[in-house]
């Protein structure tokens, strides 16, 4: 009976479901084009499809024998308003005028259907001369030839319909879009390298996550939608600019962007770069989000992406959920490429071939089935491909790194994989230790920072209950260089110590012991406060550093011990150490820069201004222009960055206040162009904020304050947050604004309750001159008793001038003109026997103020 209505219907003609399936699908969509609200067509569990819709008027018989009749062919979905694709369309227009086809090629869910339309329809002059094609329900490449010739509306009835498909092409003034071609690309890329061929002039537009590769194809690769980087240079004007935004805010029904605050566009930029600029992705996430109110943004930004919801209903399949798109994706790949995928996401980052070379062995792979397989991988753009730095390097995109890794999770290649992974990560981290001392730090930097999200990733597998201490402990080791050159101390502590605990640490050599606790007292050294072990921790370091009769390790563990005596408030202490150390070993300064840096550093807090300044000029010969010298970060702050900051606070106090702030400036640019925290961060809290508050530019000294506030959001070090908060007080306090004295007392009883000791007398001396300013003599006073009581003033010996310069003011606001006499005596003797000439003339200047209580 079947066979019988088949006959009847389609007489001479196989049927097959696949084939019946492909054609009501069009027959659908061709029926909604008349009446899109009304059902026509529909499907009988177990039996098959019915027409329901009701019929008005006779069949007509047509005995037609041309291939097609006109208006016969299946039109194209209305695609959506596309942002960012004018460049591609132009090109890809350019392209299909050519002699061949055109390719556009891009990975799942990135639009290549809707610009495709968008081209064609540009290209044909309106909608109804575009034919569309969706190969997408297809999955015997035997139903492709009826597939296009239904698109097309030539009949099947033709002893070759593919003839009557270049016929239609080569007389009609057709774009035949071809789409969804990845999982017939053999078959497909045979039919349309045969109409090419017979048809050069046919416009023909066919969309694939890989090239067809045939001689005729012209291949487009549909880049992923653009959009700002959310954490370096955000500008909110770019941002709103960027087409992945712009999707985003349409697909939410956002109509006026330019009412979004700067945290608002920060957040929708960070999520368009998550999903890294995929057009469905930023689609499902926009459905998801329904609106751009934070707490919804920031769901999506830091959750799962496969809580986005579901697309919308008359979306294909395929595009409802990023899963649906990837499983599509994969199912289509052979076993090595599948496999591969899989492995590779162990790498949470980019990374190189030789990476990918080493976790071949897991799957059995051979090394050229290896490298085919990740050639494939890019072609399906399934994997990312990119220069940086003059090597190529891939990476997996977050959505697909995280479907793979769910892959991977359920084989029983995972704890092979995770091993070969840690072991490689060891591998790269040694050699980049290696590179660690003959590259530039922002060069250095620039290569390397990115792998600390494998080595996060390699510890979390060695520590944990199917790990491997042992390579746990060396990649902590192996980890500290960049650890300590992205300045994330806490982290850095935090390894270190789960990599003491552990019985591997013991069987550690000599040389790495001493590497990981003189690191250990660093961390100690740079937290919020200074620990209650530090002083213990640098004695440790000292000790290994003895063991392994390495200079160098002697020089940094003494050096080392020396900033956290002196920034504790002991400068004194701090040079008779280093003086003892030189005298004690054959250490010579005149062959090192760090060494001699912090010790110029030190000789300031201690007064000793002219031997500072010999070196620290010496210094500055060497490493050259600040703002391109190639000498390399040590001792937790780069050279450059930190003879600039020494030596400006040195030139201030020696009254060469122009050259002050010029290096100033110049350390500053360049920590930020670094974006080393702990560099940008002295640069800014031991001379730019201070030296430009001194000089009355109250307006840089906001904008100072403002970047050190952020520096404290990365680094949460002690000195930063207390020095910021004192410039919050101070600048609000020169604006009129009493409160902001109590905020400068709070700040400085809180850097001395966390032992941030070094330039506490400074402070208080701003303070107390700060309340004469309100005529409060009694708290001025009161301030300057205090800071008497704070361990070791007596050994910051450069800010002395200026407590007895200020103890100066307050007496003569008391009426005591020989007490403040003799204080103002005393400075100028100080000063000029330090040859502090900027706190002389300081001083000066305020013994010929008159009285202004």
């Amino acid at each position: 009976m079947i066979e019988a209505k088949y006959s009847r219907v389609w007489p001479g003609v196989t049927v097959h479901e696949h084939n019946l399936k492909v054609n009501v699908g069009n027959l659908r969509r061709v029926l909604a084009t008349f009446d899109p609200h009304s059902e026509f067509v529909v499907t009988i569990a177990g039996r098959g499809y019915k027409f329901v819709a009701p019929v008005d008027g006779e069949i007509i018989s047509n005995g037609n024998s041309r291939s097609a009749l006109p208006g016969s062919h299946v039109l194209p979905p209305t695609p959506p308003h596309l942002f960012g694709r004018e460049e591609a369309i132009d090109t890809i227009i350019a392209k299909t005028n050519r002699p061949g086809y055109v390719t556009i090629v891009g990975p799942g869910g990135a639009g290549k259907t809707s610009v495709a339309i968008e081209c064609a329809t540009r290209a044909a002059g309106c909608a109804e001369n575009v034919a569309f094609a969706d190969l997408a329900a297809l999955s015997d490449p035997r139903f492709l030839v009826p597939a296009l010739a239904t698109a097309l509306g030539v009949s099947m009835s033709l002893s070759d319909p593919i003839a009557g498909v270049i016929d239609e092409l080569s007389h009609r003034e057709l774009v035949f879009i071809i789409d969804n071609c990845e999982h017939v690309i053999v078959s497909i890329a045979a039919l349309i390298e045969r109409i090419a061929v017979a048809s050069p002039n046919a416009r023909i537009i066919a969309t694939s996550r890989e090239p067809l590769h045939t001689r005729s194809e012209h291949a487009y690769y549909l880049e992923r939608l653009s959009c700002p980087d959310p954490e370096h240079d955000f500008v909110l004007g770019d941002a709103l600019a960027s087409p992945a935004v712009r999707l985003f805010l349409a697909r939410v029904g956002h109509q006026n962007p330019q009412a979004l605050s700067g945290d608002t566009a920060k957040s929708i930029v960070a999520i368009c770069s998550r999903v890294d600029g995929l057009a469905l992705a930023i689609e499902l996430a926009a459905g998801t989000a329904g609106g751009p109110a934070m707490p919804h943004l920031n769901r999506l930004k830091e959750g799962s992406l496969g809580e986005m919801r579901r697309g919308p209903r008359d979306s294909p399949l395929r595009h409802q959920t990023l899963q649906a798109t990837l499983d599509w994706s994969f199912r289509l790949l052979p076993e090595t490429e599948a496999l591969l995928l899989s492995l590779l996401s162990v790498f949470t980052t980019r990374f190189t071939a030789d990476d990918a070379e080493a976790i071949y062995a897991v799957g059995e792979i051979d090394a050229m089935a290896g490298r085919y397989a990740l050639g494939q991988l890019v072609a399906k753009s399934l994997v990312a491909a990119d220069a940086r730095v003059g090597t190529l390097s891939y990476r997996l995109v977050e959505s697909t790194w995280t479907y793979a890794s769910q892959r991977l999770m359920a084989s029983d290649y995972l704890d092979a994989a995770k091993r070969h992974f840690a072991e490689r990560i060891l591998d790269r981290l040694t050699m980049a230790e290696r590179e660690w001392s003959i590259m530039t730090s922002r060069d250095w930097l620039r290569k390397h920072r990115e792998q600390v999200h494998d080595l996060r990733a390699a510890l979390g597998w060695a520590f944990g209950p199917e790990g491997d201490e042992r390579i746990g402990t060396q990649l902590v080791v192996a980890g500290l260089p960049l650890w300590q050159e992205l300045s994330v101390f806490k982290e850095m502590l935090a390894a270190i110590e789960l990599a003491q605990n552990s019985p591997a640490f013991r069987s550690l050599s000599p040389i790495s012991m001493s590497k990981a606790t003189l690191a250990r007292a660093w961390a100690m050294t740079l937290g919020l406060s200074m620990h209650a072990e530090t002083d213990q921790a640098w004695q440790e370091s000292s000790e290994c550093a003895h063991r392994t009769a390495s200079m160098d390790f002697l020089v940094r563990s003494i050096f080392g011990q020396a900033v956290s005596l002196a920034y504790s408030g002991r400068p004194v202490a701090a040079l008779r150490a280093i003086e003892s150390f030189i005298e004690a070993t054959d250490y010579d300064p005149a062959h090192d820069l760090d060494g001699p840096r912090l010790f110029g550093h030190i000789e300031v807090y201690a007064g000793r201004l002219q031997s500072a300044r010999a070196r620290l000029e010496t210094l500055l010969e060497h490493v050259g222009n600040i703002a391109d010298s190639t000498a390399l970060s040590r001792f937790q702050v780069d050279l450059p960055v930190a003879v600039g900051f020494s030596l400006s606070l040195l030139c201030w106090l020696q009254g060469e206040h122009d050259r002050a702030a010029t290096l100033s400036s110049h350390a500053i640019k360049r920590a930020a162009e670094l974006d080393h925290m702990i560099s940008l961060g002295n640069a800014l809290s031991l001379a730019g904020l201070p030296l430009s508050f001194l000089a009355g530019d109250f307006e840089e000294a906001q904008r100072r304050q403002q970047m050190l506030t952020e520096v404290t959001r990365r680094e949460n070090v002690g000195i930063y947050v207390g020095t910021s908060e004192f410039f919050v007080g101070a600048l609000a306090a020169v604006q009129g604004d009493r409160a902001g004295l109590g905020i400068m007392e709070r700040s400085i009883d809180t850097l001395n309750g966390q032992r941030w000791r070094t330039r506490l007398g400074f402070y208080t001396a701003m303070l107390a001159e700060a309340w004469l300013t309100f005529g409060d003599v009694a708290q001025a006073e009161a301030s300057l008793r205090k800071s008497l009581a704070f361990p070791y003033l007596r050994q910051e010996l450069w800010c002395h001038p200026e407590l007895h310069r200020v103890a100066g003011l307050v007496l003569r606001a008391k009426g005591q003109h020989d007490a403040a006499e003799r204080h103002f005596r005393t400075s100028l003797r100080m000063a000029n026997r330090m040859g502090a000439i900027g706190l002389r003339q300081r001083t000066e200047a305020s013994m010929q103020e008159a009285v202004g209580i």
